[in-house]
């Protein structure tokens, strides 16, 4: 493999001094490069481990287009809350039969605006909301602050796109992983018995972390996690089997976590799906109304070496209500969704959220704007991912907090790719317990993955940045590793410093700097698997202009 590796290199190098610019062409990397087939060679370490296959994220599984399902219902503004109106034709078009492709219809709200006193609910299969328009003129939802509020109103989301149940996990079918150690990229496991699996089940792969696993992170202690020690976790990767060979199973997407039988293994166990599907929405603008008399002043230099009073210290003013809508879009026990075309103005917390159970989302060309709240924790969350496998692309956030951030192990697989964050007050990142698995492709944003001091312990594991841009800290958990390839900027940040614990190892950082090839990992890598038309599908031009 190395010598393929540095076959390439020579070759592009060569070609490049030929041309009088070699100093212009990006270089591979010793992880990832072109083999003698001009396909993507990933260089495992002694374990088995490499980078892993990002491409299944999005609709669909990845490179399938968002389709247009034809309007159903037709919504005008009317006086007063149009919640109801909104809700109702909801409720019609949910209550129509799915065709072949699995959609009812969509609701078209006409452009305008349309104050709401309370939230929209999207909860069968097939239902899409559009709008005529994200901008001033467009489609406007303009969640009210009304006083009282209704019965789960108060920090709620706007828009909910949410299934009354998940999926359910038959445990009779349980089997477990043989293998001592299965690497991160992988998809094949061997099992006590695949005789009761077939290409096409759903499974979860599951992979146990023991305490001894807890002890080997050093994060068992009583100082990490707010005082409350972590406890032996599953992390879970939602699977279908497209392969079944004597006791052996492929899935169709690797798992991002190593599973290691002295941690404590894992298990492969079929699911029903209860889940809606085929959801979306597009084409709107959201706007949380908020109380412009709650305020907050920004203070600097509170250490006061001269005594001076605080008062004398006193910065930017800015709007801190928090007593209006958290979230846009909330996203729950749900898969093949969309957010497409969309601005978010002054919600506390994110755009988009993602919960756990969720799975194949795509969100795209969607911008946040002036977020209100107070500028700490737990807010301003903007583009926040708690569940798997869902593409991010072409999305901008403005004065947020973790603009593109991900919680806990249940989050993994999913990819950032061409987004990017201005004025932010801290980083993008993996943001708490083992988010695993993530890939920032093309990210204009100050970036981490490490660990969190005191608060949180190893907030992400086996992060992937490729040619990002801004300044980053990257750092090594133990029994994973997080990647930086091709990244300008300084591998440092001033967010939350006094959280920060330079004493852990440093993450692997390659060509600092100077941009790799190929473009976008997760591009090519959909190519590769699916063919240039995939990549067409997601893009808003053609695949064969993009150099890849």
């Amino acid at each position: 493999m190395k010598i393929k590796y540095y076959a390439a290199t020579l070759f592009a190098l060569c070609a490049g001094t030929m041309l009088g610019h070699a100093q212009d062409i990006p270089p591979y990397t010793s992880k990832v490069y072109p083999g003698m087939d001009g396909k993507l060679v990933y260089a495992a370490d002694s374990l088995g481990n490499k980078i892993p296959d990002f491409s299944n994220a999005g609709y669909k599984g990845g490179g399938v287009a968002i389709p247009y399902v034809p309007n159903k219902v037709t919504v005008w503004p009317v006086v007063g809350d149009c919640s109801v109106v909104i809700q109702a034709a909801i409720d019609k078009v949910s209550a129509m039969p799915l065709d072949a492709q699995g959609f009812r219809g969509a609701v078209l709200l006409k452009q305008g605006t349309y104050p709401l006193d309370k939230p929209l609910t999207i909860k069968a299969s097939g239902v899409i909301l559009r709008g005529e328009g994200s901008t001033e003129i467009g489609t406007i939802l303009f969640g009210r602050t009304v006083t009282p509020r209704p019965a789960g109103n108060a920090g709620s989301s706007l828009i909910n796109l949410a299934g009354e149940k998940g999926i359910a996990v038959q445990e009779a079918t349980k089997q477990l992983v043989t293998d001592k150690y299965v690497p991160v990229g992988a998809r094949s496991l061997n099992l006590a018995s695949a005789k009761g699996f077939k290409v096409g089940d759903k499974v979860s792969v599951r992979r146990y972390g023991n305490q001894e696993w807890i002890k080997e992170l050093g994060v068992d202690s009583a100082s990490v996690g707010n005082g409350k020690r972590w406890r032996p976790f599953v992390t879970t990767y939602d699977r279908v089997i497209t392969a079944v060979s004597g006791n052996t199973i492929t899935v169709d997407a690797p798992i991002f976590t190593a599973i290691e039988t002295r941690w404590g293994g894992g298990d492969v166990v079929k699911y029903d799906d209860n889940r809606i599907e085929n959801v979306g929405v597009e084409n709107l603008r959201g706007i949380s109304e908020y109380n412009p008399t709650v305020r907050t002043s920004q203070y600097y230099n509170m250490d006061r070496p001269d005594n001076k009073p605080a008062a004398a210290y006193k910065g930017e003013e800015y709007f801190s209500d928090e007593n209006h809508y958290r979230n846009l879009v909330t996203i729950s026990n749900a898969k093949n969704v969309w957010v497409r075309s969309m601005s978010a103005y002054h919600f506390v917390n994110s755009v988009v959220q993602t919960n756990a159970g969720t799975k194949w989302v795509t969100i795209q060309d969607v911008e946040s704007w002036e977020p209100v709240s107070v500028r700490q924790g737990a807010r301003r969350f903007i583009f926040h991912l708690q569940g798997q496998l869902a593409l991010v692309q072409r999305c901008f956030s403005q004065k947020g907090r973790h603009s593109f951030v991900l919680q806990a192990q249940e989050a993994s697989g999913n990819v950032f790719l061409d987004c990017k964050a201005v004025n932010p007050y801290s980083t993008s990142e993996p943001h708490n317990k083992w988010a695993n698995g993530v890939l920032y492709d093309n990210v204009k944003a100050p970036l981490t993955a490490r660990f969190w001091d005191y608060i949180i312990g190893w907030a992400g594991a086996n992060i992937v940045m490729w040619n990002c841009e801004g300044d980053f800290l990257i750092q090594q958990p133990p029994t994973a590793q997080n990647y930086s390839f091709g990244h300008i900027g300084t591998a440092s940040v001033i967010y939350n410093a006094p959280l920060q614990d330079l004493s852990k190892p440093r993450g692997y950082i390659e060509s600092l700097d100077k941009h790799v090839a190929p473009k976008s990992l997760y591009l090519t890598q959909l190519k590769e698997r699916m063919g240039i038309e995939a990549v067409s599908n997601i893009m808003l031009d053609k695949a064969d202009n993009f150099k890849f």
